[in-house]
């Protein structure tokens, strides 16, 4: 499979002659994709998209967005630019999955592509408040005579602007799906149910994995089969019930 570098984006397969892209959102302290693995097991016509933060890796030398909405900003210009017109299925786990959200709201309110389908993934709905069990789990884990390492901070910045998310909770348009592992202690099964409440289009579903929060990391294929069936559901929305 065909791998190349765009922008803030690292792109899996033929962007250019598909219809439909899947674009994944980093968790936390995330410098590389941590759903390359994923994308591999996606069908050949399905490619992926990969949104990178700036301020990390090969983007070092740029400025580290201050927000979950500054970082939503730079990642639709870039995405508008590199796969215009393209029906946008948007995947995001824990931070992500509000990166996802602030995507998902950009693209609806814009001509060049189409907001197809929002996936999120360990994360309590927008506008609910940041368990500290994550920051405070961290924090056990340094020694007070040890300098941070690069990861160490990418990590504080990102629950940092986590904590500071502030939402206008904007219902999107968007078919929704819902994922996480079924023993994650930051986002329990019956509390992503509350992302129902973001959509006033169809709802996918919800999909369990075994596991904690990052669920995501083994058992890839039944992850990428859960986001293929998500993808080939937003096709045919009159199948799905709305929410009411």
């Amino acid at each position: 499979m065909d791998t190349r570098n765009e922008r803030s984006l690292v792109i899996q397969g033929d962007v250019d002659k598909a219809d439909d892209v899947v674009v994944f959102l980093p968790p936390a302290g995330s410098v590389t994709s941590p759903y390359l693995p994923i994308s591999e097991l996606l069908p050949d016509t399905l490619p992926t998209v990969h949104c990178e933060t700036p301020g990390r890796g090969r983007l070092a030398d740029e400025e580290s967005p201050d927000s979950v909405h500054s970082a939503a900003d730079r990642w639709a210009a870039d995405l508008a630019e590199t796969v215009p017109g393209r029906r946008l299925h948007f995947f995001g786990h824990s931070l992500g999955a509000l990166y996802a959200y602030e995507l998902t709201l950009r693209f609806e309110a814009r001509p060049d592509c189409a907001a197809a389908s929002l996936s999120a993934s360990g994360a309590r709905e927008p506008g609910s408040t940041p368990r500290p069990l994550l920051a405070t789990a961290f924090a056990a884990l340094r020694t007070p005579d040890r300098q941070e390492s690069a990861g160490e901070q990418w990590m504080d910045r990102d629950l940092r602007i986590r904590g500071e998310y502030r939402t206008a909770h904007q219902v999107v348009r968007a078919p929704l799906a819902t994922l996480c592992g079924t023993s994650d202690p930051f986002a329990r099964p019956h509390e992503m149910e509350q992302w129902k409440r973001f959509t006033s289009g169809p709802y996918l579903g919800m999909f369990t994995f075994r596991g904690g929060h990052d669920y995501y990391l083994s058992g890839q294929r039944t992850v990428a089969d859960a986001i293929a069936r998500i993808v080939d559901d937003s096709r045919h929305p009159e199948l799905v019930p709305h929410l009411e």
